[in-house]
Protein backbone atom coordinates (compact mmCIF):
# COMPACT_ATOMS: atom_id res chain seq x y z
CA UNK A 1 0.00 0.00 0.00
CA UNK A 2 3.33 1.98 0.66
CA UNK A 3 4.13 1.93 -3.08
CA UNK A 4 0.65 3.29 -4.41
CA UNK A 5 1.06 6.12 -1.94
CA UNK A 6 4.51 6.86 -3.50
CA UNK A 7 3.92 6.62 -6.84
CA UNK A 8 0.75 8.75 -6.44
CA UNK A 9 2.98 11.43 -4.91
CA UNK A 10 5.60 11.09 -7.41
CA UNK A 11 2.92 11.12 -10.44
CA UNK A 12 1.80 14.70 -8.40
CA UNK A 13 4.49 16.07 -8.50
CA UNK A 14 5.78 15.40 -11.57
CA UNK A 15 2.52 16.65 -13.18
CA UNK A 16 2.22 19.71 -11.25
CA UNK A 17 5.94 20.45 -11.89
CA UNK A 18 5.05 20.51 -15.81
CA UNK A 19 2.07 22.44 -15.10
CA UNK A 20 4.24 25.38 -13.59
CA UNK A 21 7.06 25.17 -15.59
CA UNK A 22 5.35 25.64 -19.06
CA UNK A 23 4.32 29.45 -18.39
CA UNK A 24 7.70 30.33 -16.97
CA UNK A 25 9.50 28.70 -19.93
CA UNK A 26 7.17 31.23 -22.01
CA UNK A 27 8.06 34.07 -20.26
CA UNK A 28 11.84 33.29 -20.19
CA UNK A 29 11.64 32.64 -24.02
CA UNK A 30 10.10 36.66 -24.18
CA UNK A 31 12.54 38.16 -21.92
CA UNK A 32 15.45 38.85 -24.62
CA UNK A 33 13.40 40.15 -27.23
CA UNK A 34 11.89 42.95 -24.51
CA UNK A 35 15.05 43.93 -23.06
CA UNK A 36 16.19 44.80 -26.55
CA UNK A 37 12.97 46.32 -27.19
CA UNK A 38 13.34 48.98 -24.65
CA UNK A 39 16.91 49.93 -25.95
CA UNK A 40 18.68 48.23 -23.14
CA UNK A 41 21.22 47.03 -25.08
CA UNK A 42 24.60 45.19 -23.52
CA UNK A 43 26.50 47.56 -24.33
CA UNK A 44 24.50 50.37 -22.80
CA UNK A 45 24.39 48.45 -19.81
CA UNK A 46 28.01 47.64 -19.95
CA UNK A 47 28.62 51.35 -20.22
CA UNK A 48 26.32 52.14 -17.19
CA UNK A 49 27.96 49.37 -14.90
CA UNK A 50 31.68 51.12 -16.04
CA UNK A 51 30.18 54.64 -15.43
CA UNK A 52 28.95 53.30 -11.42
CA UNK A 53 32.23 51.78 -10.92
CA UNK A 54 34.82 55.27 -12.37
CA UNK A 55 32.06 56.81 -9.98
CA UNK A 56 32.69 55.01 -6.94
CA UNK A 57 36.98 55.03 -7.48
CA UNK A 58 36.13 58.82 -7.48
CA UNK A 59 34.85 58.41 -4.35
CA UNK A 60 37.89 56.62 -2.98
CA UNK A 61 40.03 58.82 -4.31
CA UNK A 62 38.30 61.30 -2.19
CA UNK A 63 38.20 59.78 0.95
CA UNK A 64 42.07 58.89 0.59
CA UNK A 65 42.49 62.63 -0.49
CA UNK A 66 40.43 63.56 2.71
CA UNK A 67 42.42 61.17 5.39
CA UNK A 68 45.81 62.90 3.77
CA UNK A 69 44.72 66.75 3.64
CA UNK A 70 45.94 67.17 0.36
CA UNK A 71 43.74 70.32 -0.26
CA UNK A 72 45.18 70.28 -4.19
CA UNK A 73 44.15 66.95 -5.00
CA UNK A 74 40.98 67.27 -3.73
CA UNK A 75 39.79 70.19 -6.09
CA UNK A 76 40.98 68.28 -8.72
CA UNK A 77 38.09 65.44 -8.34
CA UNK A 78 36.00 68.71 -8.56
CA UNK A 79 34.69 70.24 -12.02
CA UNK A 80 35.28 73.69 -10.40
CA UNK A 81 38.06 73.79 -7.99
CA UNK A 82 35.79 76.53 -6.55
CA UNK A 83 33.38 73.91 -5.44
CA UNK A 84 35.52 71.76 -3.96
CA UNK A 85 35.22 72.40 -0.15
CA UNK A 86 35.21 70.20 2.70
CA UNK A 87 32.74 69.98 5.42
CA UNK A 88 34.22 72.45 8.74
CA UNK A 89 35.32 69.45 11.23
CA UNK A 90 35.94 66.73 9.21
CA UNK A 91 39.45 65.07 9.33
CA UNK A 92 39.30 61.80 7.66
CA UNK A 93 36.67 59.69 6.01
CA UNK A 94 36.31 55.87 6.65
CA UNK A 95 35.86 54.73 2.84
CA UNK A 96 35.80 51.01 4.05
CA UNK A 97 32.04 51.48 3.65
CA UNK A 98 32.23 53.20 0.38
CA UNK A 99 30.88 50.77 -1.86
CA UNK A 100 28.67 48.57 0.75
CA UNK A 101 25.37 50.51 0.85
CA UNK A 102 25.83 53.41 -1.58
CA UNK A 103 23.43 54.41 -4.28
CA UNK A 104 24.64 55.67 -7.66
CA UNK A 105 22.35 56.73 -10.18
CA UNK A 106 23.10 57.54 -13.61
CA UNK A 107 21.10 59.35 -15.80
CA UNK A 108 19.64 58.25 -19.28
CA UNK A 109 21.90 60.36 -21.15
CA UNK A 110 25.30 59.08 -18.86
CA UNK A 111 26.05 62.72 -18.65
CA UNK A 112 25.20 63.51 -14.99
CA UNK A 113 24.90 60.88 -12.01
CA UNK A 114 23.66 61.00 -8.07
CA UNK A 115 25.21 59.69 -5.20
CA UNK A 116 24.09 58.97 -1.74
CA UNK A 117 27.31 57.45 0.38
CA UNK A 118 27.29 55.84 3.38
CA UNK A 119 30.61 56.61 5.66
CA UNK A 120 32.34 56.63 9.25
CA UNK A 121 33.92 60.64 9.30
CA UNK A 122 35.89 61.77 12.33
CA UNK A 123 35.15 64.89 13.65
CA UNK A 124 37.23 68.08 15.33
CA UNK A 125 35.71 70.44 17.49
CA UNK A 126 37.46 72.93 19.39
CA UNK A 127 37.40 73.32 22.96
CA UNK A 128 36.25 76.66 23.77
CA UNK A 129 36.54 79.25 26.04
CA UNK A 130 40.33 80.31 25.18
CA UNK A 131 42.03 79.79 28.26
CA UNK A 132 46.17 79.19 29.55
CA UNK A 133 45.22 75.35 29.81
CA UNK A 134 43.69 75.66 26.47
CA UNK A 135 45.72 77.34 24.70
CA UNK A 136 49.30 74.81 25.93
CA UNK A 137 46.94 72.00 24.59
CA UNK A 138 47.15 74.08 21.50
CA UNK A 139 50.76 75.03 21.03
CA UNK A 140 50.86 71.21 21.44
CA UNK A 141 48.77 69.68 19.01
CA UNK A 142 45.25 69.24 21.01
CA UNK A 143 42.75 71.82 22.36
CA UNK A 144 39.85 69.94 20.56
CA UNK A 145 37.14 67.21 21.32
CA UNK A 146 37.61 64.21 18.14
CA UNK A 147 34.68 61.85 17.59
CA UNK A 148 33.65 59.78 15.36
CA UNK A 149 29.87 59.83 13.61
CA UNK A 150 28.27 58.01 10.69
CA UNK A 151 26.80 60.26 8.27
CA UNK A 152 26.18 60.50 4.33
CA UNK A 153 27.27 61.89 1.53
CA UNK A 154 24.93 63.43 -1.43
CA UNK A 155 27.30 63.78 -4.12
CA UNK A 156 26.41 64.69 -7.29
CA UNK A 157 28.35 64.41 -10.40
CA UNK A 158 28.65 65.30 -14.32
CA UNK A 159 31.40 63.77 -16.75
CA UNK A 160 33.89 66.35 -18.43
CA UNK A 161 36.07 65.63 -21.00
CA UNK A 162 35.35 61.82 -20.82
CA UNK A 163 35.71 61.51 -17.13
CA UNK A 164 33.70 61.77 -14.16
CA UNK A 165 33.76 64.98 -11.79
CA UNK A 166 32.37 65.88 -8.52
CA UNK A 167 30.23 68.79 -8.92
CA UNK A 168 28.94 69.26 -5.56
CA UNK A 169 29.42 66.85 -2.45
CA UNK A 170 27.43 67.88 0.98
CA UNK A 171 28.13 65.56 3.95
CA UNK A 172 24.95 65.25 6.35
CA UNK A 173 24.78 63.42 9.46
CA UNK A 174 22.71 60.25 9.47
Amino acid sequence: MTTQAVSTRRSFIWTAGAALSAPLAGAAAMLPASAGADGDTLEARLGMLEDVNAIRALNQAYARHVNAGADEAIAALFSEASHARIEPGIRSVAADRFGEQDVIEIAPDRQTATGVMHCTVQLETPIGPSCPLVDMAREQGGGVVTRLETGVFENVYARRDGRWTIERSTYRPA
